[in-house]
C-alpha cells in the first residue's frame, strides 16, 4: 500500500528536476545571445572607431544574422557614468553609451553597449536582463565632432 505514494513523491521529485533544469538551459542560450550581440556590436565599434554610419551599417546586418530582436528597450540618458549616444538602431533595439560627451582632441573613450535578455516564462511572464559591454579604448585623434 506505501509503493503507490512512494512513486507519486518520486515522479514530483523527477518532474521538477526536469522544469529547473530546462529553466537554468534556457537561462544559459538566452545570456549567451545577448552577450554574442554584444560582441558583434563592440567589434564593430572597434573596427570602425567609433559610432558613425559604417560602423551603424555592420550592427544592422551582424543583428540580422543572429535574429536578435526586442520590443522594448529601456535606455536613460545615463548608464554607469556614461552618456547616451544612440537609443535604438534602425530594425533593432540596442543602446550605446561613451564616457564622455564631448571628447577631446588626443584623448581616449570608451563605449559601452547595453542590450537585453529575454526570458518569456509562462507563469511569470517577460523578464528583461540587462547585459552590458565596454570597448576597449578607443583614441580621438582629429578634431571632427561627429563619432
Amino acid at each position: 500500500m506505501n509503493s503507490p505514494i512512494g512513486h507519486t513523491f518520486i515522479y514530483n521529485i523527477i518532474i521538477l528536476f526536469i522544469v529547473i533544469v530546462f529553466a537554468f538551459l534556457s537561462g544559459t542560450l538566452s545570456y549567451y545571445k545577448a552577450f554574442k550581440v554584444n560582441n558583434r556590436i563592440v567589434h564593430a565599434l572597434e573596427k570602425y572607431e567609433g559610432y558613425n554610419e559604417l560602423a551603424k551599417g555592420e550592427i544592422e546586418i551582424s543583428l540580422g544574422n543572429l535574429g536578435y530582436s526586442l520590443e522594448n528597450a529601456n535606455c536613460k540618458a545615463r548608464y554607469k557614468d556614461m552618456y547616451l549616444v544612440d537609443a535604438l538602431g534602425e530594425n533593432y533595439k540596442y543602446c550605446i553609451y561613451i564616457d564622455e560627451e564631448k571628447p577631446k582632441k588626443g584623448t581616449y573613450y570608451t563605449y559601452g553597449v547595453l542590450t537585453y535578455m529575454n526570458l518569456d516564462l509562462p507563469i511569470i511572464s517577460v523578464i528583461d536582463v540587462p547585459v552590458f559591454t565596454k570597448t576597449n579604448r578607443i583614441y580621438k585623434f582629429t578634431t571632427d565632432e561627429s563619432l
